[in-house]
């Protein structure tokens, strides 16, 4: 948990531009300056530490990371311990990769405590946009699954983006 702590230190370091980035680079990880933000989130997703989640994803808009492997922030999307769910539907949406189907179908009607706010069920709705963008035969069936979900609001976006790709 040191270890973990330690990268944290390292990161708010950065943020709080006490570092620049070859030290952070330099610093972090195994020394060697190279950067793999995937293997970091999974570390962070095992530890289900939030607020690692939280930095690292601060960290890859930075660095502008490309995620090799898009399969950890599938599963993040999911995870119901950290509250990154709307950023991590912004970084499936960049790659568009029909693994993210089902990941986002579930995200979509994820009941999160720290969403109650959320009234118009925003994260669906981003979540539906992605679903449209991929456009596959399994996106379109989740689609379809969602225009007939109990919550109104959700199915009324997936109807309006089902009508956009029939077209």
């Amino acid at each position: 948990m040191e270890l973990l702590s330690n990268k944290k230190e390292l990161i708010l370091k950065l943020m709080m531009k006490q570092i620049n980035l070859s030290e952070f680079l330099c610093q972090f990880g195994d020394g060697s300056g190279v950067l793999d933000l995937c293997k970091e989130l999974t570390i962070a997703r095992e530890a289900k530490d939030a607020e690692l989640v939280d930095l690292l994803l601060y960290l890859s808009a930075v660095v502008k990371f490309d995620y090799y492997d898009v399969d950890i922030l599938n599963q993040l999307v999911t995870d119901t311990w950290h509250q990154k769910h709307e950023e991590i539907v912004r970084l499936l949406d960049h790659y568009r990769q029909p693994s993210s189907v089902n990941p986002l179908y579930e995200a979509a009607l994820l009941n999160l405590d720290y969403r109650d706010y959320d009234e118009d069920f925003i994260l669906a709705n981003k979540c539906i946009r992605v679903l449209e963008k991929i456009q596959d035969q399994n996106a379109i069936e989740k689609m379809e699954l969602l225009a007939s979900a109990d919550n109104e609001l959700i199915r009324q976006y997936a109807q309006k983006h089902l009508n956009r790709v029939r077209r």
